[in-house]
């Protein structure tokens, strides 16, 4: 996941990993979060499908800084896990960097789902488990 995203971080920083399953609520799609030290919270997401697709990039952004700033890590990633990019994928940036305008701790990926271990992937139009799943991995 560093390589993927490009993360500048410590090595330290990444010897506390804290993965959770966040379920989708309000038309918000499922999120695997993880919790890198205590500088980087990353959201892990699958574009969702049809209708639920208004204003969830917005949704997401604005979750993902409130999380940040609430819990005091340095940087929030959204990373959009998907086969192909959700159409039209610049209209995507478009609208998070609107929703994050003038915050440079915010940034948003797209990743070929492919390339994510397969227990960060989520399907939008899968059941989830519980909500309160979690796994601790540490170096």
């Amino acid at each position: 996941m560093r390589a993927t995203l490009g993360c500048g971080c410590p090595d330290e920083v990444f010897q506390h990993l804290v993965i959770s399953r966040v379920p989708p609520i309000a038309g918000r799609p499922p999120i695997v979060q993880l919790q890198v030290g205590s500088r980087l919270l990353i959201h892990v997401v699958a574009p969702p499908d049809g209708a639920a697709a208004n204003g969830w990039i917005e949704q997401l952004a604005a979750n993902g800084r409130t999380a940040r700033d609430r819990h005091g890590y340095n940087r929030f990633r959204l990373v959009i896990a998907t086969t192909a990019p959700p159409a039209p994928a610049h209209e995507i940036r478009e609208r998070f960097a609107r929703a994050i305008v003038g915050d440079g701790k915010a940034h948003l990926h797209f990743v070929e789902a492919e390339r994510l271990p397969e227990d960060l992937v989520l399907r939008a139009q899968v059941d989830q488990p519980a909500p309160g799943s979690l796994r601790t991995v540490a170096k």
